[in-house]
């Protein structure tokens, strides 16, 4: 059932409002889409393709074929009847998987290596095998001979097209043309050492692709040799054509190559091979200039992976060839090579089987899909529907009819502890097919049995919240299923997460100085900051200014203190500040100012009376989140407040010499000062040479001329409490 794409949005926003009503206003809400390629494609997918154009559709079905146990599968070849054969190593068989899906041993050559294989239309199978270089011709009894011996060391590709087999060779690179059993003829010699794909097409024209340069050769039907392509890659593994007539090209290259002279994506020599060599022979001049190679094979292979690096250094494109048109590259892939191509007729395209992450696309001109991903990690063989893999060698059948499958998304960070909320999809469920949901979530970053179980499936159309329980991490799983050809479809999923709102954190909070202020300002001027009104709502006269510019500025103001702070909020949330105090030897809070956006206050304190007193910061986050606000708290240690200035008291007075004592209930003298006759200040040092104590006695050595003399005394305390006395020098 499809439903319009405005009804289902109607759905999906009815749905998140009544699951996010409590958070309407909430900034934090975030949703997490996923609706392009980039997107699915971090995700699983069992037997569900990711398009190139961002949708999940259901893909078709496949069967692992039982009783295939050969160690390698080198080459594949549907014939008339729909059967496959597969050419194997290392017992040199080739097997037969009929239509129904049985395999038997359909024939085994005496060399141990099938490397090769052209089923013709009338029941007989063309096989190459090394070592030795062999094309066996095989009737449709099981009955075989050698039909052609090339003077080469290696048969990499047959093809059959008006009554002649075609054959690719490597070292040297050559293309012959075998009419009958043993008359065969060398067409083209390439200047590169193999010739590793080899396809007629309707015209009979030859399309070859080498290995060392990466060329695409067409030889017409005169002999004439063109060059169409020269790719960046160093080999050309498989050529095919569309049922269109289209010709699809696939170019490889690997950083760390092969060894040998031999191609990249050629069998490689395993452990349990036995070498063995070519010999040149009397006749065969050109081979007397070949270097002497080992030919022994084992399963297909990837060049070797650089130290250090999490892939292999392999990269691929695939080339499309139109009549009339330039060469484009319709697919590239930085971490993938190409092994094999296949025709996909009902869509115009190609099969791409990729190693070594064990994925088949599907390639047309202007998109492409994740058809399937096997657990074998190299998808080697294409024949048919037949798809084979090495690492471990395996068959599978892709079948058309009902089939089921299931995508699993990449897990989410949410970044912290998130509730899940709406949940909204947009796709496609045609009569007679199915798309379901699941969720699950937890608090690592992989999956494992402390994440919440997949919770049951449910109906897309009964999807409208995400069942899953907080955490951090979430993922979604979508399941597919159709019981005919047409399929559903998934352009769009949304999920909404909110973080649980975390508490702000305060990092500091100050006293500072007495008579210190803060305030913002434009214009320069005394350090001596006036106040404005006082505060209505208190005891405590503020400073205020209408408009705040440019960063605060330290001033002086008698009898003012500041606190200062540093807080923030983790989920970036406007946080706003209270203010209280208590005297240090009571628990009762008083309220100093509420709802600051500053992080600094300067209030007067000649209100309170002189001591001790302790204040504390709430800093909350409740403007971004009504209703779920949290807060922090923090206190500063004792903080003493004193406005009484010290007092001066006269101890002795004599000819030339005058001493007084400074005293302050609350606060160590600062500093002391004289003048006489009111000119300059005179620096005063207490007898014990520290102004440190709540008293101090001091000594003036006055010039006995100035007797009579105006004498002016100013001390200054700790708390910048200051008092001044006059006396009659003596």
């Amino acid at each position: 059932m499809r439903r319009p794409p405005a009804f289902r949005r109607l759905l999906g926003l009815a749905a998140a409002a009544a699951a996010w009503a409590p958070l309407a206003f909430a900034s934090v809400t975030r949703i997490w889409v996923s609706d392009s390629a980039t997107d699915f494609s971090a995700g699983e997918a069992r037997g569900v393709a990711v398009t190139v154009d961002g949708t999940l559709v259901l893909a078709r079905d496949s069967k692992r074929v039982e009783g295939v146990s050969e160690a390698a599968i080198y080459a594949g070849d549907r014939a008339k009847d729909g059967s496959v054969f597969l050419a194997t190593g290392e017992a040199g068989k080739i097997l037969r998987v009929s239509p129904r899906g049985e395999v038997s041993t359909y024939v085994t050559l005496p060399e141990k290596e099938v490397t090769a294989l052209a089923a013709g239309s009338d029941g007989v199978v063309y096989a190459a095998t090394a070592p030795g270089a062999k094309v066996y011709r095989i009737g449709r009894a099981g009955e075989f001979s050698v039909y052609y011996q090339p003077k080469a060391q290696y048969v990499w590709a047959l093809s059959l097209f008006g009554g002649s087999l075609y054959v690719a060779t490597g070292l040297p690179g050559e293309i012959h043309r075998v009419a009958s059993a043993g008359h065969g003829e060398r067409l083209e010699t390439t200047a590169d050492a193999h010739v590793r794909s080899l396809y007629v097409d309707k015209e009979g024209r030859v399309w070859a692709g080498t290995s060392g340069r990466g060329l695409v050769l067409r030889l017409d039907k005169g002999g004439k040799l063109h060059t169409l392509y020269d790719s960046s890659k160093t080999e050309i593994t498989s050529i095919a054509a569309g049922a269109d007539g289209r010709v699809w090209v696939a170019a490889g290259s690997a950083e760390v190559g092969a060894g040998g002279n031999e191609p990249i994506s050629s069998p490689a020599t395993g452990p349990a091979a036995r070498a063995a060599q070519t010999e040149p022979t009397k006749t065969d001049e050109e081979a007397r200039d070949k270097p002497e190679v080992t030919v022994s094979v084992s399963s297909p292979r990837l060049a070797p992976p650089r130290p250090g690096t999490k892939q292999s250094g392999y990269s691929s494109e695939i080339v499309l060839f139109q009549e009339g048109e330039a060469p484009r590259t319709v697919w590239t892939s930085s971490d993938e090579l190409v092994f094999s191509l296949e025709s996909d007729p009902p869509n115009g395209g190609v099969l791409a089987a990729t190693g070594p992450n064990g994925k088949l696309y599907r390639i047309d001109a202007g998109r492409y899909s994740l058809e399937r991903t096997f657990d074998e990690k190299q998808v080697t063989v294409l024949a048919g529907d037949a798809v084979a893999t090495n690492s471990a060698s395996s068959v599978y059948r892709l079948i058309e009819g009902p089939r089921e499958g299931e995508y699993v998304s990449a897990v989410k960070d949410t970044g912290r502890t998130s509730r899940f909320g709406a949940f909204r999809w947009e796709g496609d469920v045609p009569s007679g097919s199915r798309v379901a949901f699941s969720f699950r979530s937890g608090e690592s970053s992989a999956p494992d049995s402390t994440w919440s179980p997949w919770s049951p499936f449910a109906p897309a159309s009964q999807v409208t919240t995400v069942d899953a329980p907080p955490g951090r991490y979430l993922q979604w799983k979508a399941r597919m299923s159709s019981e005919g050809e047409r399929v559903p479809v998934v352009r769009r999923v949304e999920t909404a997460y909110r973080n649980r709102n975390a508490i702000p954190v305060i990092e500091s909070l100050t006293a500072l100085g007495p008579a210190e202020v803060l305030a913002r300002s434009a214009s320069g001027g005394s350090n001596v900051f006036e106040a404005t009104s006082p505060d209505e709502k208190g005891i405590f006269t503020a400073l205020e200014e209408s408009k705040p510019e440019g960063s605060p500025r330290r001033l002086l103001r008698k009898g003012y203190r500041t606190l200062t702070w540093k807080a923030s909020d983790p989920d970036g949330d406007v946080l706003t500040y209270d203010l209280e105090f208590r005297p240090a030897d009571s628990q009762h809070w008083f309220t100093l100012r509420k709802e600051l956006k500053e992080n600094y206050y300067s209030f007067d304190t000649t209100a309170l009376p002189d001591g001790e007193y302790v204040f504390r910061l709430t800093a909350s986050d409740a403007q971004s989140n009504p209703g779920e606000g949290r807060s922090a708290q923090r206190e500063t240690s004792p903080t003493r407040i004193d406005n009484t200035p010290p007092a001066i008291r006269k101890t002795s007075a004599a000819s030339g010499v005058f001493e007084f004592e400074v005293t302050d209930a609350a606060s160590p003298i600062q500093e002391v000062e004289y003048s006489v006759d009111a000119k300059e200040w005179i620096k005063a040092e207490p007898k014990d040479g520290l102004s440190d104590s709540l008293r101090e006695s001091y000594v003036l050595r006055l010039d006995p001329g100035l007797k009579g003399g105006f004498l002016l005394i100013r001390a200054t305390d700790a708390s910048r409490n200051t008092a001044a006395a006059s006396f009659v020098i003596p």
